[in-house]
């Protein structure tokens, strides 16, 4: 292994090949950073690219890529509440707390160093142990997956702030939406209410962008009139620097756990990182002494999510470079740039090509190394831009909002889905429901759907589907972890029930679980009528789900009555006015859109949203300057996306 390791770096001394490396990593980072853009996107607009270049050079500029694009989702995670991809979600618990602080650098280095961490750990496995740890993948089956959804969704009792029959709820709400769209085995058209774009489910990209960016920018920028994003003046320096990673090098134990997490979950084929995060995460909640300090602000969450993400990648690649099969999306699209290269995964590329593949997974540290250079240097700006005024960044993030959730699939139902869910994120929070956990069902629900019917399917044929899914190896333990993890929470309550935990102030007119209860039977209710139609294998995990809800929305009532959690849904009629008034000026913004086209109605929705922000006298010098402003922020945005990523926006009734 040595000798191929030494081998496989040889080619890191091409200048060449460490230029494409290092531009790899941060064009990686750019991707990730940007709500809508992912790693797959990414490499799958940079592999024709690579067509022309040696197969060493044109891997290496991939895996920077790959591996920049695993650190480049926390930098919106931990600035503006808005995960870069599903696999920063874990991200946002923490990061955006520490940015309200004032402690956005501490946040990025954090994410920085765990990123590099959980790269390198992963990196010296996979060089070591590639080809057993394929075996194990290969053992994972549909009961399995099935299972490892289920331990993922046990993570609620972490989500949902100390209220389990809230998360609960609003996971069985967004495994509801996760069956949106065509069925992976059946081939139905399900849920869709007659909107044919649907019948590719929902995008992740735009459910993101809708529960966790839009709520905060309505909630603390427009709703409060904030001067910036942060709550207070960020001042990066070193010693923040010094500071935080002598703070996770202290933390061993919890750097290897999440690292050692992320590899795990990476080697399942399909699991990705949204899995891998959310559950070390979860894990580094239930394990830290200082427990209650998670979901607050502090380092540790943040590395635990960016450890494992990070060390997903590597993992994915276990199974694709020793059999063929990617663990991940973007693995999948490194699968075919292999191929495009002539190179058949498998036996060949430790034999006839290891050379070129030794020197791949070297590329992969070298990007893990970059990656924190390059993040704990650009903390220095990155951590800077939450104190732009409000005014000015606002209106150009919700563009980005818009622009992100209609790049994905270049349709324009999408963001309006995307705002749906906004407003419901926004509703959520106002009445105390965290969104998190129905992102989480969101993500899980496919998993979980498509093990149980093919388990159904594969154990009715064998004679057991009950046998098939309990008594497998693999199956026992994750049961046991399911079991222990979701009984976690009651034991820690007997254990500190001497602790006596701080009401939240219950007023104001509206019933938070009444009404939640009463959403929940209504969902319920409609999606078990339009389930009627369905197949068997079509419909038993929507009846399923909705049946856990019906259930868990009458408990909700009952609460409701005995027990009621009442607020207010606006603090005051200003904050209702400015609200609205933003949303009105955003409806219309996306229906000017295919009509005017992305240019013309992006310059107009910036000036009239940066003049609603603006706290000053109007002059005609600012209203100049604004415009100024939102034509250089159109300019750049549309040559960004439609002629540098080829994104096809929207050119309007005039040009067609």
């Amino acid at each position: 292994m040595i000798d191929n390791l030494l081998a496989g770096a040889t080619h890191l001394v091409v200048p060449a090949n460490i230029v494409f490396l290092i531009l790899g990593t941060a064009l990686g980072i750019f991707f990730g950073a940007i709500p809508g853009l992912t790693a797959t996107m990414g490499l799958a607009l940079l592999v024709p690219f690579t067509f022309s270049m040696e197969p060493a050079t044109g891997l290496l500029m991939l895996a920077g890529i790959y591996v920049g694009a695993m650190y480049g989702d926390s930098i919106p995670a931990i600035l503006i509440n808005t995960p870069g991809t599903p696999a920063a979600i874990a991200t946002t618990f923490d990061g955006y707390p520490l940015a309200q602080k004032g402690k956005a650098q501490h946040a990025l280095v954090a994410a920085a160093f765990a990123s590099c961490f959980g790269g390198v750990v992963a990196l010296l496995v996979l060089a070591s142990s590639a080809e057993p740890l394929a075996e194990l993948s290969l053992k994972f089956g549909p009961a399995e997956y099935f299972w490892l959804g289920i331990f993922g969704l046990t993570i609620i009792s972490v989500l949902s702030s100390g209220n389990l029959l809230q998360g609960l709820l609003t996971a069985s709400i967004g495994l509801l939406l996760s069956s949106v769209g065509m069925a992976t085995l059946s081939g139905e058209v399900r849920l869709t209410f007659g909107f044919s774009a649907l019948q590719g489910g929902i995008g992740l990209a735009g459910a993101l962008i809708g529960f966790f960016c839009l709520p905060e920018i309505l909630s603390s920028v427009i709703g409060k009139r904030g001067e910036t994003f942060g709550g207070k003046q960020i001042q990066p320096s070193l010693a923040v620097i010094a500071e935080t990673t002598l703070d996770l090098i202290k933390r061993p134990i919890l750097m290897l756990r999440s690292s050692l997490i992320g590899l795990i979950v990476g080697i399942a084929p399909g699991a990705g990182g949204n899995i891998a995060s959310m559950v070390s995460y979860s894990e580094a909640r239930r394990w830290e002494k200082n427990s209650d300090e998670f979901g607050t602000g502090t380092t540790r969450g943040v590395a635990a999510s960016e450890a494992a993400n990070s060390a997903m990648a590597p993992g994915s690649l276990i199974p694709l470079l020793t059999l063929g099969i990617p663990g991940s999306p973007p693995a999948a699209v490194i699968l075919g740039a292999l191929m495009l290269h002539g190179m058949q995964p498998g036996n060949d590329l430790f034999a006839v090509y290891s050379d070129v593949t030794y020197a791949f997974i070297v590329g992969l540290a070298i990007a893990s190394l970059a990656v924190l250079v390059l993040g704990i240097g650009g903390s220095f700006i990155y951590a800077r831009i939450i104190n732009i005024p409000s005014r000015v960044l606002a209106p150009l993030i919700l563009i980005m909002t818009v622009v992100g959730s209609y790049a994905i699939r270049n349709n324009l139902l999408d963001v309006w889905v995307m705002l749906a869910f906004g407003m419901a994120g926004l509703a959520l929070n106002r009445l105390r429901y965290q969104p998190a956990p129905l992102v989480l069902g969101i993500i899980l629900g496919p998993y979980i759907e498509d093990g149980l019917v093919q388990s159904m399917m594969i154990g009715g044929a064998s004679g057991s589907v009950l046998a098939y899914m309990t008594l497998r190896p693999i199956c026992i333990f994750l049961i046991v972890l399911c079991l222990v993890s979701a009984c976690w929470p009651l034991l820690s309550s007997m254990k500190n029930r001497s602790a006596v935990e701080p009401a939240l102030p219950s007023s104001g007119p509206l019933n938070s679980d009444l009404i939640m209860g009463c959403v929940a039977l209504i969902i319920a209710c409609v999606v078990w009528y339009q389930s009627l139609g369905l197949s068997h294998h079509g419909n038993v995990f929507i009846r399923f789900s909705s049946a856990v809800l019906l259930l868990l929305g009458l408990a909700a009532m009952l609460k409701g009555f005995v027990k009621p959690d009442r607020n207010h849904f606006f603090q005051s009629v200003a904050e209702r006015q400015r609200i609205i008034i933003a949303l009105c000026i955003l409806v219309a913004y996306i229906a000017l859109v295919p009509v005017a086209g992305f240019a013309i109605a992006s310059f107009v929705f910036y000036v009239l949203m940066a003049l609603t922000l603006n706290n000053r006298p109007y002059s005609a010098g600012a209203v100049v300057s604004i415009a100024i402003q939102a034509l250089s922020v159109t300019t750049i945005l549309f040559l960004l996306f439609s002629k540098l990523l080829q994104v096809p926006l929207p050119p309007g009734l005039w040009l067609n």
